[in-house]
């Protein structure tokens, strides 16, 4: 704490919006009083072009960064980006919090689907990948859809999951059939918005942060977690090699990972992940409760490693041909 307090406040690059990540940060600051933390919120591709650009001149950069994107974090291990730095509470959590390299994973967020309460009501919300698969060609006037592109790199990392848990040839069947009642919008909020307009009436391969943007919706929009498969995307966080407050960046490390950390996570719709974790607050966002909405058997983390990052090439000609693009 001392040798934090000595440092100029910590910077964060990182991929949530600043208004889901405030109950977070707000939560640190009051855990250690006088230290400060900032957000910058950034796309996946951004948090690390920006830093290594920064890193490079010498310029004052992040001392943290947060991304969901699987394969652009090994390439950033490679690039010597982060630093090797290892948080206290760490055995309270599951192994695949551990990335290893120094990077660990903040949340694990749920790929689900949202659907339009006034489009879509009881029966006619599908519980699974296959399920939506036959009502979009069934009824594609009703089923129209929107996701992300695959040059998005959670959409990349929730296919990558349920060519895993489904099996390639599956997988990519339900995807064909999804393929042309699918609009693509770069950004997750902006897709939502369509949807809460009644311009679509599902939305699939969604961030699990809509656990938390749904609360201003109750009426408008629902989401549901696949019962044949659920990837979750790991929400990363790491010290950065070039930091300019290590130790406070250290304590925030150590904050994500106590149990006033989990809450504040949870509060904020980002997935608690501790081990036997009650929320203090009421918050559904965590592992121990989607364990409870899903099969054994079909949660699968989407690891940080070499084999994410070589299957890209051969998933995105796949989506490109299924997608016409």
């Amino acid at each position: 704490m001392a040798a934090a307090k000595s440092e100029s406040g910590l910077t964060i690059y990182g991929n949530a919006p600043n208004s889901f990540f405030k109950p977070v940060i707000d939560a640190f600051e009051k855990a250690y009083p006088g230290l400060k933390a900032t957000e910058t919120n950034l796309s996946d591709n951004q948090v690390f072009a920006k830093y290594e650009a920064e890193a490079a001149q010498g310029a004052r950069t992040a001392d943290m960064l947060m991304a969901s994107a699987p394969a652009s974090w090994m390439q950033a291990e490679q690039n010597g980006v982060t630093a090797n730095v290892t948080p206290q509470g760490l055995a309270d959590f599951p192994p695949e919090t551990n990335q290893g390299h120094g990077v660990y994973v903040m949340s694990p967020e749920p790929i689900l689907t949202v659907y339009n309460a006034k489009l879509l009501t009881g029966s006619q919300v599908p519980a699974s990948y296959a399920d939506l698969a036959a009502q979009a060609r069934g009824n594609p006037g009703l089923y129209r859809l929107v996701s992300y592109p695959i040059d998005n790199e959670l959409d990349y990392a929730g296919i990558y999951g349920l060519v895993h848990i489904l099996g390639e040839s599956k997988a990519w069947s339900y995807l064909d059939a999804l393929a042309a009642n699918t609009k693509t919008y770069d950004e997750g909020l902006d897709a939502l918005q369509q949807l809460v307009q009644g311009g679509a009436s599902m939305d699939y391969i969604a961030s699990g942060l809509v656990q938390g943007w749904a609360k201003q919706y109750v009426g408008l929009a629902g989401y549901e977690f696949m019962k044949d498969a659920t990837p979750l995307i790991p929400r990363a966080v790491a010290v950065t090699a070039k930091a300019s407050s290590p130790a406070t960046a250290q304590l925030f490390l150590d904050f994500l990972l106590s149990k006033a950390g989990q809450d504040a996570l949870c509060a904020g719709g980002f997935e608690a992940s501790m081990n036997n974790y009650t929320p203090a607050n009421g918050c559904t966002a965590s592992l121990a409760n989607l364990k409870q909405q899903v099969p054994d058997g079909t949660v699968y983390t989407v690891p940080i490693n070499q084999a994410t990052l070589d299957a890209q090439p051969g998933i995105t000609a796949r989506w490109k041909q299924a997608f016409h693009r």
